[in-house]
């Protein structure tokens, strides 16, 4: 199968990788996960291999890409992002709400946040909640001051866990659907080790699934790419 382009896999895969960990119990100053992922798009497919990183002083995430391409993706809570590609050291620059780190499902998971995902941040107003056996559904809808395509949002609870995100336009069809499964107790916190995505555009989808693993905390994290510099002489690509 063909390949999809690779810079363009790693800004995708990271739009959803950002985090930053507050624990009401076990202080949590730094995180590491392995990640595995794998995207499929109209018959083309790539994977990727990397470690993931996070220090809650500055909310510092670093993702470490080993294949398919070495790179080092840095970003903070301000949405600062950086992009090093180690072989042909060149970097890219950006800036946006979207690449912050504070901005993500493992934020909203490891700072206990949950409930409602990032929804009232994004100006989303709940609108109904439906009990079913152990499961929770809720509705949330933008709220008037809020432009946006997005014209409804589903998250459901299994056992008060986050297990389904659905969001729908303004003519009723589903753009996206989230599934959170495989959780694991880290530290105090209960963690999917496996999300998978549909993103649907037109008649067509894309899938993603990131395998996390191996987590490690605090002292156990080792500080090689929290501490990552860029060199000097990295070419800047605009």
């Amino acid at each position: 199968m063909k390949k999809l382009p690779e810079k363009l896999f790693i800004i995708f895969l990271f739009a959803v990788t950002s985090t930053a960990l507050f624990s009401f119990f076990i202080p949590i100053n730094k995180i590491s996960l392995k990640l595995v992922a794998k995207s499929l798009h109209q018959g083309k497919s790539v994977s990727a291999n990397a470690m993931v990183y996070y220090q809650t002083a500055g909310g510092i995430l670093v993702t470490h890409f080993i294949s398919p391409t070495e790179s080092v993706v840095i970003t903070n809570s301000k949405g600062e992002m950086k992009i090093h590609n180690v072989k042909d050291n060149t970097v890219v620059q950006s800036q946006a709400l979207d690449f912050s780190s504070e901005n993500s499902f493992i934020y909203y998971f490891l700072s206990g946040k949950t409930q409602d995902m990032g929804l009232k941040n994004m100006g989303f107003i709940l609108k109904d909640t439906k009990f079913e056996s152990n499961m929770t559904v809720t509705t949330w809808i933008p709220g008037n001051d809020v432009s946006s395509v997005i014209n409804k949002a589903e998250l459901v609870f299994e056992n008060y866990k986050p297990i389904f995100m659905s969001f729908s336009d303004n003519k009723g069809r589903t753009v996206q659907k989230i599934f959170f499964t495989k959780y694991e107790k880290i530290g105090d916190f209960n963690i999917p080790m496996n999300i998978t995505e549909f993103q649907y555009i037109q008649n067509d989808s894309i899938i993603t699934k990131r395998s996390y693993s191996e987590p490690k905390l605090n002292d156990e994290v080792g500080n090689t790419y929290l501490n990552y510099k860029i060199p000097d002489n990295a070419k800047v690509v605009k």
